[in-house]
């Protein structure tokens, strides 16, 4: 049988299962089959197309360059079918998947994503960081991923949504709540509360306040915007966010200078952008 064959097979479904679980057993048990069987399935696939379409890696199984593009052309294949099917029998738009960090979620895209559910569109949500993300989109498993900071790589298509300034949180009572904006060396001496060493964000702050000669005090290390926020406003300690986070009563957001602005774009993949449009619509993206 030759490769074009196997494509039109049942061996490209059985090869998508694999991709999404990277494990023989429980992508065996998802399509009624036994694992010798699936085995042989993706052998002769890798065999008719010429090419490895996964490696081991330590105990796990990774996707070759390959592999992760031949998963993506099957997930596509497979959307685009049951898309057909909607359409022919005059059902609702094809399901939206989105991939993006929880602050993103919630205090960048999460009024768009209402609007989009509003017009009838029915949405799914995965929670992932930068790279999961971006790997999410490039796999096939999200049609749209939102990412913050640098551009996306070229092995997607990508457009700038929203930028946003970073602000100093803290209690309206402190004296630098009356500011209109601070400038970094007006930080020196605080107690902060920030996220987790290697995460991006504290990287980029320490990095920044280490430049501009501030010494200050970790007053605790928690993850998400919303968790900052409230621990700054328990007392804890200020922090440091971007200006789309909601404020509680009792703190105020004062824009720092000296800080660079955060970024975030929206990517997807060229043959997802019909799919994703009414999404992008919300950000004044045209088509």
């Amino acid at each position: 049988m030759h490769g074009r064959d196997l494509m039109e097979a049942d061996a490209l479904r059985s090869f998508a299962v694999f991709a999404e679980h990277r494990n023989f057993t429980t992508a065996a048990r998802e399509l009624h089959i036994s694992q010798p069987s699936l085995h042989v399935k993706i052998r002769k696939l890798a065999a008719a197309l010429g090419v490895e379409l996964y490696e081991r890696d330590g105990r796990r199984l990774a996707l070759t360059a390959a592999g992760e593009r031949l998963a993506a052309y099957a997930l596509d294949s497979r959307r685009r079918a049951e898309e057909f099917l909607r359409e022919l029998h005059d059902e609702s738009a094809p399901t939206l998947t989105i991939a993006a960090g929880r602050g993103a979620l919630r205090w960048v895209i999460g009024e768009p994503i209402q609007r989009v559910g509003g017009q009838g569109r029915r949405v799914h949500v995965i929670t992932a960081d930068r790279d999961a993300a971006l790997g999410a989109v490039t796999s096939g498993r999200a049609d749209l991923a939102v990412v913050a900071h640098d551009p996306p790589g070229r092995q997607v298509e990508a457009t700038q949504i929203a930028t946003y300034r970073q602000v100093l949180v803290l209690g309206d009572g402190h004296p630098l709540a009356r500011r209109r904006q601070v400038r970094l060396g007006d930080l020196d001496g605080l107690d902060l509360v920030v996220p987790p060493a290697g995460r991006p964000h504290r990287r980029a702050l320490e990095r920044a306040l280490l430049d501009a000669g501030v010494r200050w005090q970790v007053a605790a290390e928690v993850d998400g915007w919303d968790l900052l926020v409230h621990l700054a406003a328990l007392g804890v300690g200020a922090t440091v966010v971007n200006g789309c986070v909601g404020l509680p009563d009792g703190l105020r957001a004062v824009p720092i200078h000296g800080l660079p602005e955060i970024r975030y774009w929206a990517a997807w993949r060229p043959p997802r952008r019909a799919v994703v449009q009414d999404l992008l619509d919300q950000f004044g993206v045209g088509r």
